[in-house]
């Protein structure tokens, strides 16, 4: 049954607003870019090419040997914290930056006597083809935004007045400057052979940590208030009746654009993390569409201003801005739709979440006795890092494998690290959905007055579940548990046994990975 929306007051409408219908979205998701620009296979493949270049190269090439004394390679280092900073965020965020820096590195690896021939050419071919994947992705953004223009028309309009000053991210700024002040600090001491309290080594650290994520805060910096100005610095700009929602995707905290004609809110066009743009505004309420005006012409990277109606006991007019760029959304298909009946309802892992959580153990379980018993020296740091690594796995590998919500006539039965944990119905107060998880509040008498029974690392990334043309059964929970909620008739009458709410696997985990890790720093 198609929604009905919030309605927006005629006043805060534009007249000649053209509305973005379904026919246009369609047109305008056609132009997304192709599937060989995605940034995965992108930085799969660069990242490959770069661990095969280190790896082929001689022993003494970059590193120095154990026992023996040499000075660090600053240019070496350099290259290395560039590159990092391509691999880590700047393909996924940055992809013109990318598209500019990343010859560089390429280019020096390629150049460089003591990188083999073949792995040279691998990183100047993985480096090719993710600039060309960048630029790809930013011509298919320039094409839709020209659509998106066509389908606004030729009006222009006003933005409104709460939305025209530039938002400014002072963290961002003051983070990125301390830590740029720091990489400049050791590329600076490092060669001339000052290197107080932490010596070469400590000060590689802070030049690569310092070089990747400064750059990274100040390009981020830069490119959101260069985004904002261009949208409010340009004079009127096109105007689109659309809807949105707050929350009901794949993130709580994400607000989507769709069409103005898809009264379901199934095809979202966009989505983006929104900012009111006073403290005079309230948040808008979750989960429900709302019509409204989208400012600036909507395309991945680009600025957004949204007005809408924030949809609470006394309607008030919201205004809010993209705080980080836009990107494509995808339809998420249907929600489950329940009956009522006796039977309890039960979600939980698949096969597939399964066989990733077993596959993912056997390859810790099989590194760890790979170390512990080959005769081969290994340092101690890589040793405790994979140890506490093991050990920061325990949630995620159980999560993974035994997650399991039950719902019958009394609640909620939800399986944790260590214990299968009741919700009442009358104490359970809304459902957070998160990028990797969900997390069911209740009410309780803690001096907070709420508590979260979290199910985390269970929602597979989009892109995924977009291969597989089905709806994840994390999100299918959170469909289930909120229509139950809003309607007690539909919730189960039977009560469910103990045996089919599901067994947690936290603490015997816990104890094969606590032996691992002790067996790994003892006999590694």
């Amino acid at each position: 049954m198609a929604e009905s929306p919030i309605p927006l007051p005629p006043e805060a409408v534009p007249a000649d607003a053209a509305a973005w219908l379904s026919s246009d979205a369609d047109r305008w998701r056609a132009l997304r870019p192709g599937l060989w620009a995605h940034p995965f296979p992108t930085v799969l493949a660069l990242a490959l090419a770069c661990l095969a270049a280190l790896r082929l190269a001689p022993a003494d090439a970059y590193f120095c040997k154990d026992g023996s004394p040499c000075a660090p390679d600053w240019l070496a280092t350099a290259v290395a914290a560039l590159m990092i900073t391509v691999l880590y965020r700047g393909i996924l965020r940055l992809p013109l930056l990318t598209a500019v820096a990343l010859p560089l590195p390429a280019l020096w690896v390629f150049l460089d006597p003591r990188t083999p021939v073949a792995a040279g050419i691998a990183v100047a071919v993985a480096a090719c083809y993710a600039c060309l994947a960048c630029l790809h992705r930013l011509a298919a953004a320039r094409r839709q935004r020209r659509l998106a223009l066509e389908a606004a028309g030729p009006a222009r309009h006003p933005l409104p007045e709460a939305a025209m000053t530039v938002p400014a991210d002072g963290e961002q700024l003051g983070c990125g400057t301390l830590m740029a002040v720091a990489a400049v600090l050791a590329f600076v001491l490092g060669p001339l052979g000052i290197t107080p309290l932490m010596g070469a080594t400590g000060l590689q650290w802070v030049a690569v940590i310092g070089t990747v994520f400064g750059s990274l805060n100040l390009a981020y910096y830069t490119r959101d208030r260069r985004r904002a100005a261009v949208l409010r610095r340009g004079g009127p700009a096109p105007a689109l009746r659309v809807l949105v929602r707050k929350g009901g995707g794949h993130n709580d905290r994400r607000t989507y654009v769709f069409a103005a004609d898809d009264l379901e809110g199934h095809r979202p066009v966009l989505g983006c993390y929104t900012r009111l743009a006073g403290k005079e505004f309230v948040s808008p309420v979750h989960n429900r569409l709302r019509e409204a005006v989208l400012f600036g012409p909507p395309h991945p990277g680009g600025g957004l201003i949204l007005v809408s109606s924030d949809g609470q006991e006394t309607p008030r007019l919201c205004v809010e801005y993209n705080t980080v760029p836009a990107r494509q959304e995808f339809p998420m298909g249907r929600p489950e739709q329940l009956g009522p009946g006796a039977a309890p309802v039960s979600w939980g892992p698949g096969t597939g979440s399964r066989l990733c959580a077993v596959l993912f153990e056997a390859a810790i379980i099989a590194s760890v006795t790979a170390l512990s018993t080959v005769p081969v020296s290994t340092p101690l740091s890589f040793r405790v890092f994979l140890a506490l690594f093991a050990l920061g796995t325990v949630g995620p590998i159980a999560q993974q494998f035994s997650w399991r919500v039950t719902a019958d006539s009394t609640g909620l039965w939800v399986v944790g690290m260590r214990r299968v944990r009741h919700v009442p119905w009358s104490r359970l107060s809304h459902v957070w959905l998160r990028d990797r998880g969900f997390n069911i509040i209740y009410s309780d008498d803690s001096p907070g007055g709420e508590r979260g029974a979290e199910v985390f690392g269970v929602v597979a990334p989009s892109w995924l579940n977009r291969r597989f043309r089905r709806r994840p059964e994390a999100l299918r929970a959170v469909d289930g548990i909120r229509t139950l909620q809003a309607d007690p008739t539909l919730r189960p009458t039977g009560k469910s046994a103990p045996k089919d709410r599901g067994r947690p696997v936290g603490l015997p985990l816990l104890v094969v990975h606590a032996v691992s890790a002790i067996a790994l720093l003892v006999l590694g």
